[in-house]
C-alpha cells in the first residue's frame, strides 16, 4: 500500500503493486504500561473513499504521530487485499498479494564503498562475484553452502601490490550460466567460461583481442559484431562494405556455407535486437524499425523517436525512451509511463522488462517491472541495478540499501 499526507487533504492510503523490503523499528526504550491515544482530526481517505471516523466501530487511531488502523476484515482483505487468518498453531497471519523482497545474505559477497559484484540468478542457484577474484556458487535455499567455483586474475593495469581482479560479467547461454572477464594493457585478452551445473568450470577460451578487421572478397568488413544472429543457413551481422562509397553499417545476411552476401538492409544500422522472428534496430533517422527473418519486409516500430538505443521489446509490447522528452512510453499508448517521469534506464530480464526512473516528480517510482502481458509485476520505490531473472524469480542489487534482495514474482 502507499500513503500521503499533505495539511490540506489528509492522510490517503490506497492499495498499490508497489514493494518494500521488511524494515524493523527496533529501539532499546521500553513501552509503558499504559498510553492514550486519539482519533484523528483530519481527513482519512482510504482506497478513494472517506472514512467514517465517529461512526466507527473500531476506529482509526493517531498516536506520537503515526495513523493506526484496525485489523479488520474490512480493512485488511476488503480494502487491501490480504491473505488474512488465524489458527492456534501460527497465530495471526497476514500476507500480501505483492511481490515481497527478500534479502539475499551472500557469503564473501564483493561489496565496497564505490563497487559490487556482478550476479546472475539460474534454476535453484545464484552465481556471484565475491572478494579477491572469487567466483561463488550457492544454491538459493542454502546460501551459506556456497561454493569456490573459479578464481580470477589480478588485473594487470594496476600495480600487482594492489589486491585489484579484473570484473567478471555473466550471462545465459544455452541453457546455463557463462561469464566473461578482460585483462589489460597493450596483450590485453578477453575469455569466455562456461560454468557446469555441479559449479566446475570448463577451460577459458579467448574471444579477444580487438583485431582490426578484415575485408571479405566481397568487400565486407568481416569484425567482430556487437550484435549476430544465426539460422541454420545464414548469419546476420552489422557491417558495411568497402566497395560500396560511403556505406553506412547496415544489417548483412551472410550465406554461412559459401561467405557470399544474401542480403543487406536498406536503411543503416549499429546494432539490433531479435524477438520473434524479426531483428529490430534504430536507424540514423532514429526511429525503431524491425526486419522481418521471413520476407525481409522492413516495419516502422515506433511512434517517436527513440532516445540513445533505449528500447527492449517483451511479448506484444515495445517499450522505448522518447528522444523528444526522455520519457518512457510503450508503444501505442499515447501517456508516457510512471507520471511522466524521465526514464534512466530499460532491461529486458529473462520474461521481464525492468525500467529504471529518475527522481524529478514526487509521484513516480524508481524502478518498475512490467511481465510479458505488460502488467506491472513488481514497484520499487528505489534503483534496481545488476538485475538478472530465471523464470518468476528475481535479484537485484537495491542502490539505497547496498544490498542484494532476491524477489519471487506473483
Amino acid at each position: 500500500m502507499e500513503t500521503k499526507w499533505d495539511q490540506k487533504e489528509g492522510l490517503k492510503i490506497n492499495k498499490t503493486n508497489i514493494s518494500y523490503p521488511l524494515e524493523e523499528y527496533k529501539t532499546n526504550q521500553k513501552n509503558s504500561a499504559n498510553y492514550t491515544a486519539s482519533i484523528p482530526e483530519f481527513n482519512i481517505k482510504i482506497n478513494g473513499k472517506m472514512v467514517d471516523k465517529s461512526n466507527a466501530e473500531y476506529p482509526l487511531l493517531s498516536f506520537r504521530d503515526i495513523t493506526y488502523f484496525p485489523l479488520t476484515w474490512g480493512y485488511g482483505v476488503n480494502e487491501f487485499g490480504w491473505d488474512y487468518h488465524f489458527d492456534s498453531d501460527s497465530g495471526l497471519v497476514i500476507s500480501s498479494q505483492n511481490a515481497s523482497p527478500k534479502l539475499l545474505e551472500l557469503v564473501d559477497y564483493l561489496y565496497k564503498e564505490n563497487e559490487y559484484g556482478n550476479f546472475i540468478v539460474h534454476n535453484d542457484y545464484i552465481y556471484y562475484a565475491g572478494n579477491n577474484g572469487a567466483i561463488y556458487q550457492a544454491p538459493l535455499n542454502d546460501l551459506k553452502n556456497n561454493k569456490n567455483t573459479y578464481q580470477l586474475p589480478k588485473d594487470t593495469y594496476f600495480d600487482e601490490s594492489e589486491d585489484i581482479y579484473v570484473k567478471p560479467y555473466f550471462s545465459h547461454r544455452d541453457g546455463g550460466v557463462i561469464f566473461s572477464y578482460s585483462t589489460s594493457g597493450t596483450k590485453g585478452m578477453t575469455y569466455e567460461i562456461a560454468i557446469n551445473a555441479d559449479g566446475t568450470t570448463m577451460e577459458p577460451v579467448a574471444i579477444g583481442p580487438f583485431i582490426a578487421p578484415e575485408v571479405s572478397d566481397e568487400g565486407l568488413l568481416m569484425y567482430k559484431s556487437k550484435s549476430s544472429y544465426e539460422t541454420d543457413n545464414y548469419r546476420y551481422m552489422i557491417t558495411s562494405n568497402i566497395k560500396i562509397e560511403n556505406d553506412s553499417q547496415r544489417i548483412y545476411k551472410i550465406n554461412k556455407a559459401t561467405g557470399k552476401i544474401a542480403w543487406s538492409c536498406e536503411k543503416p544500422a549499429e546494432a539490433f535486437k531479435y524477438h520473434n522472428e524479426r531483428l529490430y534496430f534504430v536507424s540514423d533517422d532514429r526511429m525503431l524499425y524491425s526486419l522481418s527473418l521471413d520476407d525481409e519486409t522492413i516495419r516502422l516500430e515506433s511512434s517517436e523517436l527513440v532516445y540513445r538505443e533505449n528500447y527492449e521489446v517483451l511479448g506484444k509490447d515495445i517499450y522505448y525512451i522518447s528522444d523528444k522528452d526522455q520519457k518512457v512510453y510503450r508503444e501505442g499508448d499515447n501517456n508516457p509511463l510512471n507520471s511522466g517521469e524521465t526514464g534512466e534506464a530499460i532491461q529486458l530480464t529473462g520474461d521481464y522488462i525492468v525500467i529504471t526512473f529518475n527522481t524529478t516528480l514526487n509521484n513516480s517510482y524508481r524502478s518498475i517491472v512490467y511481465d510479458k502481458n505488460g502488467n506491472m509485476a513488481f514497484i520499487l520505490p528505489r534503483k534496481m541495478s545488476t538485475v538478472s531473472a530465471d523464470s518468476n524469480r528475481m535479484i537485484y542489487f537495491d542502490e539505497l540499501e547496498k544490498k542484494v534482495f532476491l524477489v519471487e514474482m506473483k
